[in-house]
């Protein structure tokens, strides 16, 4: 064989190991990377509408609209109606006014109202309360701490937590109508 034919040899395979890395190197740098898992409580409520076994309700505090600290525990020995919620989402957007129904309802009863703002901004939460003329209490979970402590997947995600600060019922998704969401804050009852 002689030098010049050697030397195109010599080339189209360096042309074609070119070619190959600028391709691998351009799918590594274009292959999005996996979304980290959030880190979930030792106790995550179940995502099923009936808890064979209470679970202890994980304790927090937030920020409410006015800039109070508040807790869950501060609601010992009261129902609590537990929602997770956020302005974009369809789902959570659909079962607000039962929600503002059940919170109108109960305003003289045992049964605390708390509902959970997942990582919005406080003027944003304040513009769809006020646009909506919606006022139960929204407390703001602006990191995202308390959903990733409650292993929340998916919303809306709503819990019933008795007297005895035990969650006996958990519901992912959005209820229907207002009676299936009276039906799921009347197994405190039960």
């Amino acid at each position: 064989m002689n030098d010049r034919k050697k030397s195109m040899i010599i080339w189209a395979v360096a042309i074609i190991l070119v070619a190959v890395a600028v391709y691998t190197t351009y799918q590594y740098n274009n292959t999005p990377a996996p979304l980290p898992t959030p880190p979930v409580a030792e106790q995550t409520p179940p995502a099923e509408e009936n808890v064979a076994e209470s679970i202890d309700a994980l304790d927090f505090t937030l920020e409410d609209m006015n800039g109070n600290k508040v807790s869950l525990s501060d609601y010992k020995g009261k129902n609590i109606f537990l929602n997770f919620w956020a302005s974009w989402c369809g789902p959570c957007k659909y079962e607000m006014p039962f929600i503002e129904q059940l919170s109108q309802e109960n305003k003289d009863s045992d049964l605390v109202i708390v509902t959970v703002n997942l990582q919005e901004s406080k003027d944003v939460v304040s513009k769809f309360m006020t646009e909506n003329k919606y006022t139960f209490p929204v407390w703001l979970d602006s990191q995202g701490a308390v959903a990733n402590q409650y292993g929340v997947s998916g919303i809306p995600l709503s819990l019933m937590i008795n007297k005895d600060f035990k969650i006996i019922a958990a519901h992912e998704g959005y209820m229907k109508d207002y009676e299936m969401l009276k039906e799921f804050v009347d197994q405190v009852k039960e």
